[in-house]
């Protein structure tokens, strides 16, 4: 057995390719159905599109997020994780340049077109690239590092805030008749993304000659055998669909971390309306939005080294406590504390995304996470869409202060959560398959 050093930044090349890969498709989802849209949709309301109807489309494209998650979990388990990623991509670029199509088609007196253009563009990149970033390339990656998974997906989603801080400015520079030729660029972005994943990407290290978590003390050829019998378990594994979603503890980390999601959407869409509720300009909120976008990026990779240094439940009652303070700072009319409450809404940004991967490792192990992964996303989905929604319904009829009253309730629910959460291996047989990762843990 090889006894080479291992430390929780070292990924390999092999491994950092897949993480580079995920990082893409988590900066185009959020780039291509939320960023953007603060350009996008005014600009073409100057052009003549009816711009009611292209803010109400967020709700519909929620609900079909949570059908695309559903049906992808089905394919995903029929061919492979990878696969679907490559497919989701390839898909992505081809209804950009569709979508990018619709500025155009309005200029030259076609209205409706231009509007059923737009639709079918959003929808369909929304249902892909949320498929793409946040199920199936966490698939992969959880199943790449199966003790690594803080800092490996703390890498990844570091894509979300990253489009949050640069994809206003650059789709800025296409405002107008070009505005076209921001989708055409990310278009070609998801296209070469799709492209590598076909050709490179394997659901499991072991698939590219590389070792879980690039930990060298591994013995290679015990871990292949070790491998091959595991995918032979999950032919028969019990962990169906059916028996995750009539699992106690599928319930509980619901909770834990779809409160997370919800209340991270809930603060980021309506964060304009609630500073200026309070005063502020908005020169001066959009330099406190860079701010916290700015942040996240590097702490959504520190919470990721937390997971790995102080453990998966530690870092998550951690990340829901850190809610809870930044929702206090913001319920004051004291400035200071709502410049404090950035960073560490940032970590707390940051680290939400992570937990729901790193939780579902952590219970159901390498083997069975594709299983409850495919229930917990769709689950999820629910949470964040929700949040939006909410917070911004409350905020409107009873004020901003009255909707971050109920998120630190949930947000104070959420740490109750995660304190009462087993984060241990759901059961002997889930141990046996993983006694390696958790024997590391």
């Amino acid at each position: 057995m090889e006894n080479k050093k291992t430390n929780a930044l070292n990924l390999g090349p092999k491994g950092l390719v897949i993480v580079i890969l995920g990082f893409l498709s988590c900066y185009l989802y959020s780039a291509l159905t939320s960023d953007s849209l603060n350009v996008t949709i005014p600009v073409l309301g100057e052009l003549g599109v009816n711009t009611d109807i292209l803010y109400s489309l967020s709700t519909i494209a929620t609900i079909l997020g949570i059908l695309g998650s559903i049906l992808f979990g089905k394919l995903m388990a029929m061919k492979t994780a990878s696969k679907m990623w490559a497919f989701a991509m390839i898909a992505t670029g081809i209804f950009a340049f569709i979508w990018s199509r619709t500025a155009g088609i309005q200029l030259g007196g076609k209205a409706q077109a231009a509007l059923v253009v737009y639709c079918v563009g959003y929808f369909v990149c929304y249902v892909l690239t949320l498929v793409g970033a946040m199920l199936l390339s966490y698939q992969v990656i959880g199943n790449w590092f199966p003790t690594k998974r803080g800092v490996a997906i703390g890498i990844v989603t570091a894509g979300y805030p990253l489009s949050a801080a640069t994809t206003t400015s650059l789709c800025s520079v296409f405002a107008g008749p070009g505005l076209g030729n921001f989708y055409v660029l990310l278009g070609v972005i998801a296209l070469i993304v799709g492209i590598i994943v076909l050709v490179y990407a394997k659901d499991f290290p072991e698939e590219k000659g590389a070792y879980p978590d690039n930990n060298h003390n591994y013995d290679f050829e015990a871990a292949k055998k070790k491998f091959e019998q595991s995918m032979e378990y999950l032919k028969t594994s019990k962990w169906t669909i059916k028996r995750c979603l009539t699992c106690g503890r599928m319930w509980i980390m619901w909770v834990t971390v779809g409160i997370g999601g919800f209340l991270s959407m809930g603060i980021m869409s309506n964060f304009m309306p609630k500073f200026l509720e309070q005063g502020y300009q908005q020169p001066e909120i959009l330099l406190m939005l860079l701010i916290a976008g700015v942040v996240a990026i590097p702490g959504s990779a520190f919470i990721g080294w937390l997971d790995v240094k102080l453990g998966t439940k530690a870092t998550t009652i951690l990340i829901n406590a850190l809610a809870v303070i930044a929702i206090i700072m913001n319920l004051t009319d004291v400035r200071p504390l709502h410049y404090v409450s950035l960073p560490i809404l940032a970590l707390m940004l940051g680290g939400s995304s992570n937990m729901m991967v790193s939780c579902t490792l952590a219970i159901w192990g390498r083997y069975d996470f594709q299983n409850a992964f495919r229930v917990i996303q769709p689950l999820n989905a629910i949470m964040t869409g929700i949040g939006i929604t909410v917070v911004g319904l409350v905020g409107t009829n009873f004020g901003y202060m009255s909707a971050y009253r109920v998120m630190l309730v949930m947000a104070i629910v959420a740490v109750i959560f995660a304190v009462l959460l087993k984060v241990e291996p759901i059961d002997d047989d889930v141990r046996k398959q993983n006694d390696d990762m958790f024997e590391q843990k």
